[in-house]
């Protein structure tokens, strides 16, 4: 049924991260009619996709979950959760639905829940490669089955529809695996007929929680209501305010435009929005439009390189410090030289390198300090790591190195050999998995919910299928 307007709470930035206890139990006054949040992200990386984990622990995530499960049960409001699990594995949705029914269970409560499986088989994408129907995405070549076949895992991004579904089904609380973030918060005043763009505009807008609030520090909650001429928005506490210029910036986040926003079923267009500073906490917006197109998702997929070792170490020689480039080449160079001979190890094998902290760590050869001849650095932090196809291997590349830290090397001004101080005993950590972004994709679908698997079950475990 249309709706004139809906009210909602974004209680958190991200599941995991925290939020103030005493401001969402403020926001519960507000009488919101959903509560959602945002559980995952590529900003971290693909190991995340590859390993099937998420950057947030047990504890973490049950935290913060248990008050949203048990707040939107007490007022008898849907929970939306998107990319639950961090990345949209079936194993991540899993895991989180676990902890789900934890809480359910510790509260001697139940719930209907709904899962949204977003994990791809390989066969599904093959036949959109096949079918001329994927395309790459930000500079990145087509897909080919090959590069579908080396994928270690591969999720697709949905949109609002697969929530709606869910809702409509009966479901209490909603766990999607990859999702849109802006469409966990579009979902629900788009299916009760809100127009598009206010829709769409707010749910970019507050898919952070108090990214939008200053300062974002305070941790508060973000209430608001949208209608079919725009949204408004403020923090709820008293702690910290909403404002124009910290509304209108969430535009910028993982975006390359402030006005234009591709989503699966068209493109936001912000470009005419308006910004109104209505009192010192609140934000109205208004004008944002939305473009209908082919409907499609993105597809986003993970090779395993090798598995990755590496060693701390500080150098503070200033010798080294002002060689620090040519000291690490002449370590890289000798690992290289003896590959073969201590390992087996053609070139092409491994990889083995630096990177230098306090030097250049962050900016690479951007950085315009080292361009510039700036002077003033008197100790820096190096990692030494290594990549190979077993972790024993990276082991002993990064282990085999250490001497000629300490040793190996001459460095013009030192009248024997350069010096490390190994940060940790033992000097060598096995970091485990190293994966790379492979499939970057967009896929066109004959229907938003063609690559989704719903179930709907209660808490006690009776599941049903839904669609998919």
């Amino acid at each position: 049924m249309p709706s004139s307007k809906v009210r909602f709470i974004a209680p958190a930035a991200v599941m995991g991260g925290g939020f103030s206890t005493k401001s969402f139990h403020a926001a519960l006054r507000t009488r919101p009619d959903f509560i959602a949040c945002d559980a995952g992200s590529t900003d971290w990386g693909p190991y995340y996709l590859g390993a099937a984990k998420s950057w947030a622990g047990y504890r973490q995530t049950r935290r913060d979950l248990e008050r949203m499960v048990l707040g939107a049960l007490d007022i008898g409001v849907p929970l939306l959760i998107g990319s639950a699990g961090f990345t949209g594995s079936d194993a991540g949705l899993a895991w989180f639905r676990g902890i789900v029914e934890d809480i359910l269970a510790a509260a001697g409560r139940t719930a209907r829940i709904a899962t949204i499986r977003t994990e791809q088989p390989k066969d599904w994408v093959l036949g959109k490669v096949r079918g001329g129907r994927t395309w790459g995405l930000d500079g990145r070549p087509e897909l080919t089955e090959e590069g579908v076949g080396r994928a270690a895992r591969i999720v697709a991004m949905m949109g609002p529809e697969p929530y709606a579904e869910a809702l409509d089904a009966g479901a209490q609380i909603v766990l999607a695996g990859r999702s849109s973030d802006a469409a966990i918060y579009a979902a629900v005043p788009l299916m009760r007929g809100i127009a598009p763009g206010p829709a769409w505009h707010m749910g970019k807008t507050v898919e952070c929680g108090y990214a939008i609030e200053e300062p974002i520090g305070a941790g508060e909650c973000i209430v608001g209501e949208v209608d079919d001429e725009g949204f408004t928005v403020r923090p709820v506490g008293g702690r910290s305010r909403c404002t124009v210029r910290s509304v209108a910036a969430q535009m910028l986040y993982e975006n390359a435009t402030p006005y234009l926003l591709r989503e699966p079923p068209g493109t936001l267009d912000t470009s005419a929005a308006r910004y109104i500073q209505l009192d010192e906490h609140s934000v109205r917006v208004e004008g944002a439009t939305f473009r209908p197109e082919p409907y499609s998702v993105r597809l986003e997929g993970v090779d395993q390189l090798g598995y990755r070792s590496m060693c701390l170490f500080g150098v503070r020689d200033p010798a080294v410090v002002r060689g620090v480039a040519e000291y690490t080449a002449a370590i890289t160079d000798l690992v290289h030289r003896t590959a073969q001979d201590r390992y087996g190890l053609d070139r092409d094998a491994y990889t083995f390198g630096f990177r230098r902290y306090g030097y250049d760590a962050v900016l690479g050869d951007a950085e315009p300090n080292a361009a510039n001849g700036h002077e003033g650095c008197y100790e820096i932090g190096l990692v030494a790591e290594a990549v190979a196809a077993e972790q024993e291997l990276a082991h002993e590349i990064v282990s085999g190195a250490m001497p000629f830290f300490m040793h190996g090397v001459r460095v013009p001004g030192v009248a024997n050999s350069a010096n490390g101080a190994l940060a940790y005993a033992p000097s060598v950590v096995d970091v485990g998995a190293v994966f790379t972004w492979s499939v970057w994709h967009g896929a066109a679908l004959d229907h938003p919910m063609e690559p989704f698997t719903l179930e709907v079950s209660d808490s006690a475990g009776t599941r049903e299928m839904v669609t998919s």
